[in-house]
């Protein structure tokens, strides 16, 4: 019988929706390399858009049911029986409540190798408690951006490695970029999907990406919004994205009156389409790590006006492909957002096109997948001493 000398990773993350982590995890689905990684995946929750999307690149996930934000006995035992038949090398968990659950159930299936992976810096006090108390019973963690790396560095009581890879995001070519507004029957697609949405073909269209949350800072977007001149073609903001905030922040559309230019689209999986109608991307986060979705924003070729929150001073230029300000502060949001509107348009295509040309050179998330085999390599091969090895040297001795 031949023998699978793949390294087996299983991933385990708290839900297949459509944030950063989960993209990733979908990038990581289609760009591994098959005859190194044998990668499967465990999501808490049940559902979610990007369960199926993985599933097409022929990797197995499994759904566990979960209730947000809680655990219980039930997962633990369902993900100790799939741990068993996958028998991976690498049990890797995804932010707070994964990274816990592959750390006990890899107490129990030594030698599994325990990578936690975290993706934000920001986390409540009890968190980084129990994250840095468990951290005992993790072999290294894997992080994207040097603010997670110093936040993770201070929580990490045991010394435990900790393994920086630059994140990147999928980049669409640009021939699909041109698909997107592709001439058909009825018109080009741009101008069909405006009318569809009730936006003039020359209205200034903004576009913000996440989910409906108090992380996102969306109240203070929609009252900045209200503040923005809307001009003579029209000035409209489409939020794409779905969350337990959303009736909230329609309500406060009402309040500002500005809910007929305030289009919220729900959760999408063809983010894509609806940039390719928006002239400029708008984040108004009060904190993140590093928010990919700026970079996809650049990739087409959209200028950004953003919260300097994480890793986004790396991403964006000041005045070369978009403007920075202040968490929370709906004055400078405002203006940031004044000033990109009333720029030429030649100007706001050259931001956009300064923003794509850095994705290009810095952010393909091809070169990252290949770091993270690199170091699953290590993990595997490697004459680094684990958590896990220590274990079996002690259960030897």
């Amino acid at each position: 019988m031949e023998t699978d000398s793949r390294i087996a990773v299983l991933h385990v993350i708290s839900g297949l929706g459509l944030g950063g982590a989960e993209r990733m995890l979908l990038w990581s689905a289609r760009y591994h390399d098959r005859d190194l990684v044998k990668m499967g995946v465990v999501s808490l929750m049940s559902g979610g858009e990007l369960a199926d999307e993985i599933r097409k690149e022929n990797v197995e996930v499994h759904e566990l049911g979960q209730r947000r934000g809680k655990l219980s006995i039930k997962p633990l035992l369902r993900l100790l029986a799939i741990t068993t038949q996958f028998r991976p090398h690498i049990l890797q968990g995804h932010m707070y409540h994964s990274n816990l659950l592959v750390r006990i159930v890899g107490a129990v299936k030594r030698p599994t190798i325990v990578l936690s992976t975290r993706h934000i810096d920001h986390a409540p006090p009890l968190r980084r408690i129990i994250n840095g108390a468990s951290g005992f019973l993790n072999d290294s963690t894997l992080v994207f951006s040097t603010k997670v790396l110093h936040e993770e560095q201070r929580e990490n009581l045991f010394r435990r490695s900790v393994k920086l890879v630059p994140y990147g995001i999928e980049i669409i070519d640009r021939s699909e970029m041109d698909d997107l507004s592709e001439i058909t029957g009825e018109g080009d697609r741009r101008s069909l999907l405006r009318e569809e949405m009730k936006i003039p073909p020359e209205a200034f269209v903004w576009i913000a990406v996440g989910r409906l949350t108090k992380q996102k800072g969306l109240v203070h977007l929609i009252d900045a919004f209200s503040k923005v001149s809307n001009t003579s073609a029209g000035s409209f903001l489409i939020i794409v994205g779905d969350g337990e905030d959303r009736r909230l922040l329609e309500g406060r559309a009402k309040e500002t009156g500005v809910s007929s230019r305030v289009h919220f689209c729900g959760s999408k999986t063809d983010t894509a389409r609806y940039f390719a109608i928006s002239d400029a991307f708008v984040l108004s986060s009060l904190w993140e790590g590093g928010p990919l979705v700026i970079l996809e924003a650049m990739a087409a070729e959209l200028p950004i006006v953003s919260t300097s929150v994480g890793d986004v001073r790396s991403m964006v230029e000041e005045g070369e492909n978009g403007i920075l300000i202040e968490p929370g502060d709906v004055g400078q949001l405002a203006d940031a957002m004044n000033k990109v509107q009333a720029m030429e348009r030649s100007a706001v295509r050259d931001w956009g096109l300064c923003g794509r040309r850095k994705v290009e050179e810095y952010y393909d998330f091809r070169c990252t997948q290949r770091k993270m085999e690199q170091f699953y390599d290590e993990l595997v091969h490697g004459q680094k001493l684990t958590a896990s090895t220590v274990r079996e040297r002690g259960k030897e001795g």
